[in-house]
């Protein structure tokens, strides 16, 4: 029996089903299963029935009817809490108390944002309209925890059931918004920065100067302390980068220049890059695929990992346009404005695109904080973002999860209201280590 296969009974196999099937067995608790509609394949194995049915002597979980339901209809669960656990779709009557592959969908498709909502002043789904900030979790990997107890129900029922042992990795990001202050910037922008610097109406002309003479360090170019530092706590790194147009909010040099070309080659040779996909390009799939091969031209492959320049996500056109573009794993899953758990999952998991009912091959990589939502969003001294973070990184090591930061060279100057900010830094690459 210990051989056998999980079997999850079901009057009728639904995309959404085998989708967050395979979340739950598969990629978080390491269960062999299969969906089936036929109760003589059960037999003796160990079983699941998730259906309406009156059954005697059987695991059951009660379907609240959103797996089986297609397309986007308003909806927002009621939440309720078993201990200190949120739940929703709760029900009655089942070996567990709320439907487990409802509220793991809900979560992990990103449901709420398909519906109407009042975006920030750049369009983007806010952290704090969500149902999890709202309903104070967050902060919580629910569908690991979900599954979790799922887990322990099952094992309890059928003690030959086994569950995998996760172990806990961390990554770092950096956005390579702006490389440089001063430098890269063509000579027709440096000297008209300098003319208004002179003016009174600029960035320190001296210092500009300076830089541009190369006689002092441009103060973005903070790459040797972030790869110092990678060396020094063994971190997993990742580096993503803009080749889009210079514009009000896209600040990167021309993807032709060649020390930032440089730049871009020598971190994707030395830990892996990826697109950093530039503020005019979110909606327009044409510019998306511009910049996919300016960034194929100068690192010499095209890249397959992306994430939003102002994380500027749009469920699901965002990832619709990835896909187009040959880009296979997103890494834009976050808020700007809370850090958490967007997805409610602490791991790589698919993207269901709930607009064609379909699991897809796009791969979402979430991040739990970046830098930039804790000093210009939350206003938060260096001291305070070390506890949330120190918190994020044990409530991911407890899940056996991926913990994933997000940094900017910017943030990692010392200036422009950063200082102490690089003792977040060294903190954090030192305390998510496995």
């Amino acid at each position: 029996m210990a051989n056998k296969k999980l079997r999850i009974f079901t009057q009728e196999i639904t995309p959404r089903l085998e989708y967050v099937a395979g979340v739950i067995f598969s990629s978080v608790l390491g269960i062999d299963y299969e969906i089936t509609t036929d109760r003589r394949k059960i037999g003796s194995n160990p079983a699941i029935i998730y259906s309406d049915e009156k059954v005697k002597d059987q695991f059951v979980i009660r379907p609240s009817g959103l797996l089986s339901a297609n397309g986007v209809t308003p909806l927002e669960p009621s939440v309720s809490f078993t201990g200190e656990l949120p739940v929703l779709f709760p029900a009655d009557g089942g070996s567990i108390p709320f439907d487990i592959f409802s509220a793991a969908f809900y979560m992990l498709s990103r449901y709420e944002e398909y519906l109407p909502f009042a975006p920030d002043a750049h369009g983007r789904f806010q952290g704090i309209r969500s149902l999890a900030y709202r309903n104070g979790f967050l902060r919580l990997p629910v569908v690991e925890l979900w599954s979790r107890v799922l887990a322990a129900a099952l094992v309890k029922y059928y003690p030959v059931i086994t569950i995998r042992h996760n172990q806990y990795r961390s990554l770092l990001t950096i956005d390579v918004d702006q490389p440089f202050a001063y430098r890269s910037r063509g000579l027709l922008r440096s000297m008209g920065g300098l003319v208004k610097g002179l003016a009174g109406g600029g960035a320190r002309p001296a210092e500009r100067i300076r830089t541009m003479t190369g006689s002092q360090a441009d103060p973005y170019d903070s790459f040797e302390y972030i790869e110092q530092n990678i060396k020094l706590h063994g971190s997993e790194a990742l580096f993503f980068f803009p080749t889009g147009d210079q514009g009000e909010y896209d600040h990167n040099p021309p993807y032709r220049d060649h020390d930032y070309g440089e730049i871009i080659r020598r971190y994707d040779r030395m830990y892996g890059s990826g697109l950093h996909p530039s503020y005019r390009s979110a909606g327009r799939p044409k510019a998306l695929r511009m910049e996919t091969e300016r960034f194929r031209h100068i690192a010499g492959h095209s890249p397959e990992r992306a994430r939003q320049h102002w994380l500027l996500l749009n469920m699901p056109g965002t990832y619709q346009s990835y896909t187009d573009a040959g880009i296979r794993f997103d890494y834009t899953m976050g808020f700007a404005d809370e850090p958490g758990f967007r997805a409610g999952i602490a791991r790589p998991f698919p993207f269901y695109d709930l607009s064609g009912e379909k699991t897809t091959g796009l791969t979402i990589v979430p991040f739990q904080v970046m830098d930039g939502t804790l000093r210009q969003y939350l206003h938060l001294p260096p001291d305070k973002a070390l506890d949330i973070i120190r918190t994020l990184v044990d409530t991911t090591r407890k899940v056996g999860g991926l913990f994933v930061s997000v940094w900017h060279n910017t943030s990692l100057t010392e200036i422009n209201g950063w200082e102490g900010w690089r003792k977040v830094f060294e903190e954090t690459l030192s305390i998510q280590k496995a």
